[in-house]
């Protein structure tokens, strides 16, 4: 039988080149989580530098995407202060692209919603709200629920937001300040013209109130709601 006396030297050959191959790859991968391992460096260091030094910050954060375009984080930060700064644009690609990186980071999706909610683009900042709680793991549902409701509230759907306060309510323990929901369900009440419920609404915001906050706003509030309960009984007789 004839035998192929080159055989072994392909075989020998492809060998070499997977080893090859196998050596490029290992050093890619190395590289990577290299960059990986930078990036997070540089974004704790601008965690670090906040809240007193923003602008170091935004470098930091700046530098960690530069070596990891889809650190979510370092753009959900970025378009934090971008929105305290209010750079709207800004903040709305930042948070875009965390929610492009993770759909389902649903601190993102609650952030831009509040981006949308700030110019007054209520059926965009609904629909991230509500992406935000399609997420069963998000730690601080309340604010979710609670913004929606507010949203909700703007395009006259307050049976909507009554119930997306209620839920904000329910949440245990709460992310947010318990006087905010109270003071919604306030405003939602005074709106839709039930002035006991509105009332006693305050009245439980400013028993809530620990701090004393909002006290003096919401006693505006109650004092205002008195003088719209005295028209509409005047105007009954």
């Amino acid at each position: 039988m004839r035998q192929n006396s080159m055989a072994p030297y392909r075989y020998g050959k492809q060998l070499v080149m997977l080893s090859v191959l196998f050596a490029l790859l290992g050093c890619v991968t190395d590289a990577s989580i290299k960059a990986k391992g930078d990036a997070d460096g540089h974004y704790q260091l601008g965690r670090a530098f906040l809240p007193d030094n923003l602008q170091k910050a935004i470098v930091s954060f700046e530098r960690a995407i530069s070596l990891d375009p889809n650190h979510r984080d370092a753009h959900l930060e970025l378009g934090i202060i971008y929105g305290e700064r209010g750079r709207l644009d800004a903040a709305e690609e930042r948070y875009k692209q965390a929610v492009r990186i993770d759909p389902d980071y649903s601190e993102a999706h609650n952030n831009l919603g509040t981006v949308y909610a700030r110019q007054a683009r209520w059926d965009e900042a609904i629909e991230e709200y509500r992406a935000a709680l399609e997420n069963p793991m998000y730690a601080w549902p309340d604010t979710a629920h609670y913004n929606l409701a507010r949203a909700l509230s703007q395009v006259g759907k307050h049976d909507d937001a009554l119930i997306e306060l209620r839920n904000a309510s329910l949440v245990v323990p709460l992310a947010m300040p318990a006087v905010l929901i109270h003071r919604e369900f306030g405003r939602i009440y005074e709106k839709v013209g039930n002035i006991e419920l509105a009332r006693s609404a305050y009245e439980e915001a400013i028993e809530a109130d620990e701090q004393g906050t909002y006290r003096e706003q919401l006693k505006a509030s109650l004092k205002d709601l008195e003088a719209k309960a005295r028209e509409m009984r005047r105007q009954k007789r």
